[in-house]
C-alpha cells in the first residue's frame, strides 16, 4: 500500500528532488507551502521488464472540485541514474496540478525502448486510473529534465508509436500527451555532439552499442526524427552555455517542430548551463529561475487549463 508522509517528513525525504528543483530551473519552495501539498510514495503502476515499476506522487492536499490536469515528470541522470523520488514537479500542486514522477529502467539495468516503455506504462497507468485521483484524462503534460526531457520529446512524438507500448499493464489505454516541456533535451542522438565524447558515451549505454553497430536504435531514439503535425505544444527550456547538451539541439527541435506545424515555445537562457544556472565567475542567466518556473506553469496553464 502506498504511504502518505506527514509534509515535516517531507521536508527531509524531499532533500533530491528540491536540489534537482534548483539545479534544473525550479524555485525551492518555502516550507511553510509544502503543507498545503499531499505526497504519496512508491504507487505501483505496473511491470518493466518482469520488476514493479513505480511512481511518487504530489498532489494538492485540498484537490478541487473539478478535475485536475496532471503533469507526468521524467527524471534526469543520463539515463543512467537518477530516481523517481527526483519531482522536479513537485511545487505544481500549489497551482492545482497532479504530478506523478515516474520510475523508469536504467540503462545499466535495460537498454532501449525499455526507457519509453516505462514512461508509456505510467501515463496509461494515470489516465487508467484518471477518476481514482480526480484527474481529467484528457488533460495530462510530461516535464522532463535533461535525459529526461529527452524521454518527454519522445513521449510526445511517438504516442501512437505501439510497438513502444511495451506490456507492463494498462494495455488498450491511450499513452498520448497533451503537453509537453523540455529542460536541455537532446533530441536527435544521431548528431550534433561535436566533441562531446560524455553523451555519446551515454548514448551507447542507452542504445547497447555506438552508432555505427546500433544505427536503427540511435535513431528510433532519436525523437526529431519522429516529428508530425499530430505532436502536442512544446516548450524547450536550454541554456546557451550548456556544455553537456549542445543548445544547437533545442534549436533544430525548434525549426523542426515549427516546420511541421507544432505550437512551440522555446526559451533561451542567456548564460544558463546544463543546470540553467551561470558558469562559475559569470552573471547570473536570464531569465532567472523564479521566471523561468513561472513561465512553465503558464504554459501548463494555457494548453491543459482550457
Amino acid at each position: 500500500m502506498p504511504r502518505i508522509l506527514r509534509p515535516v517528513l517531507v521536508l527531509l525525504g524531499l532533500g533530491l528532488a528540491l536540489g534537482l528543483i534548483a539545479r534544473f530551473g525550479g524555485q525551492a519552495p518555502d516550507p511553510r507551502l509544502l503543507e498545503r501539498v499531499e505526497f504519496v510514495h512508491d504507487v505501483e503502476i505496473g511491470k518493466g521488464g518482469g520488476r514493479t515499476l513505480h511512481v511518487d506522487i504530489a498532489r494538492p492536499k485540498h484537490p478541487p472540485s473539478a478535475l485536475m490536469p496532471a503533469v507526468i515528470f521524467i527524471h534526469g541522470g543520463g539515463w543512467q541514474e537518477g530516481t523517481h523520488r527526483q519531482n522536479g514537479a513537485a511545487m505544481l500542486p500549489l497551482f492545482g496540478y497532479f504530478t506523478a514522477s515516474v520510475e523508469y529502467r536504467l540503462s545499466g539495468e535495460a537498454k532501449w525502448p525499455a526507457q519509453i516503455e516505462d514512461c508509456k506504462l505510467a501515463v496509461r497507468w494515470l489516465r487508467a486510473n484518471a477518476a481514482k485521483y480526480n484527474v481529467n484524462p484528457d488533460r495530462i503534460g510530461v516535464w522532463g529534465m535533461s535525459a529526461g526531457a529527452h524521454l518527454a520529446a519522445c513521449l510526445s512524438t511517438m504516442g501512437d508509436a505501439k510497438e513502444l507500448e511495451g506490456s507492463g499493464g494498462w494495455e488498450n489505454v491511450s499513452s498520448r500527451v497533451q503537453a509537453v516541456a523540455s529542460y536541455c533535451g537532446a533530441f536527435n542522438l544521431t548528431g550534433d555532439w561535436p566533441g562531446n565524447d560524455l553523451i555519446c558515451h551515454l548514448g551507447t549505454k542507452l542504445c547497447g552499442g555506438p552508432p555505427a553497430d546500433k544505427a536503427a536504435v540511435w535513431r528510433q531514439a532519436s525523437p526529431i526524427l519522429h516529428i508530425t503535425p499530430q505532436c502536442p505544444p512544446f516548450l524547450l527550456v536550454h541554456g546557451d552555455k550548456d556544455d553537456t547538451v549542445p543548445f544547437v539541439q533545442s534549436e533544430r527541435m525548434e525549426a523542426a517542430l515549427r516546420k511541421a506545424g507544432v505550437p512551440v515555445e522555446f526559451i533561451r537562457v542567456k548564460g544558463g548551463n546544463h543546470g540553467m544556472a551561470a558558469p562559475f565567475g559569470h552573471p547570473a542567466p536570464e531569465p532567472d529561475v523564479q521566471t523561468l518556473y513561472k513561465r512553465v506553469v503558464a504554459y501548463f496553464d494555457k494548453h491543459l487549463k482550457k
